[in-house]
């Protein structure tokens, strides 16, 4: 096995600053051109294995919630995935479906407004939603959150940010609008050693949209959900990452990733034993809805025993899960 199965929550190897944010290199200014790589890749190999919570975690708390981060962080996660949308007038907003009614009581709020769609309605009125109760009444009326809250809420608890722009083609402009509220928060465009976890990753099943991004945040890493052909991995030289379903690579998938420069943290990981099967693989690290058996999962690898073994079948899961 090439890594040491460890995550690094807090090292005495960086300084911390006084309001207990790691410190590793300068913050890029992400609106000047910038002559180091478009993905400034570091070597995969010095990053240590991470388990990213899924939606935060969202196999405790209601998903894509601050509630969810919050349990994440107790959790001793350190790093986050999250996805955004943008409302009726433009707000990026913390939601994974395109509909409201799965993950909020839209439908008693607003009777009349089928087809509960995300980009119908206006920020001022999800606010008037339960992102909570539909998961466990203890959480009945957690607010929908927007991307602001949750960049502030994350850099409180020096979380780490796996972004997912969900379903682009929906929303021209959505590029821009995170980048706005990113350029408002310099401290997400400070990078990590590279014995840390990535800061911040933008990643998309639109692969296009992930250029776009790229275009306008250079200096941060960007992502490709989804399996890219092998024969055209090389095509895609400027991501950090292809973070593809678990179910779908084997070892020699993840070495040609990784030898194309890349890191490769394939999604969703629920199973003990599909943990231990895809860590076997040689990833980078996984998205899972519980984080603190990623951890374990990570802690007890052992050196080689389990490299390339065949990965469980597990139950199946929704696309763009």
């Amino acid at each position: 096995m090439r890594r040491i199965g460890i995550v690094v929550g807090a090292a005495s190897l960086f300084i911390t600053a006084s309001a207990g944010v790691s410190v590793g290199a300068p913050a890029l200014d992400p609106r000047e051109p910038t002559t180091e790589p478009v993905a400034a890749h570091h070597p995969v190999f010095e990053r240590p294995l991470i388990a990213v919570a899924h939606r935060g975690a969202s196999g405790h708390a209601p998903e894509n919630t601050l509630a969810a981060i919050d349990v994440a962080h107790e959790l001793g996660a350190v790093t986050v995935e999250v996805d955004v949308q943008l409302t009726a007038d433009g707000e990026p907003v913390i939601m994974h479906d395109t509909t409201l009614e799965r993950t909020t009581d839209v439908e008693a709020v607003f009777p009349d407004r089928a087809p509960y769609r995300v980009s119908d309605f206006t920020m001022a009125e999800i606010r008037r939603l339960d992102a909570g109760g539909w998961y466990d009444p203890a959480f009945a009326g957690e607010p929908v959150p927007t991307l602001g809250e949750v960049l502030d809420r994350m850099a409180e608890h020096d979380l780490n940010l796996l972004l997912e722009l969900k379903e682009p083609e929906l929303y021209p402009g959505l590029e821009r609008a995170v980048a706005e509220e990113l350029f408002d928060r310099a401290e997400w465009f400070r990078r990590n050693p590279p014995w840390e976890p990535r800061r911040l990753v933008i990643q998309s099943f639109d692969w296009e949209s992930v250029r776009e991004s790229q275009d306008i945040l250079r200096p941060v890493p960007h992502g490709l959900l989804g399996m890219v052909p092998e024969d055209r991995i090389d095509d895609y030289g400027w991501a950090a990452m292809i973070n593809p379903n678990h179910r779908h690579i084997d070892a020699d998938y993840v070495r040609r990733v990784q030898e194309a420069g890349m890191e490769i943290m394939p999604y969703t990981i629920n199973d003990r034993a599909t943990m231990d099967a895809v860590l076997g693989l040689g990833v980078d690290g996984f998205i899972t809805d519980y984080p603190e058996v990623g951890r374990e999962a990570i802690d007890d690898l052992d050196d080689g025993d389990r490299f390339g073994a065949p990965v469980p079948p597990a139950p199946p899961v929704a696309a763009n899960d």
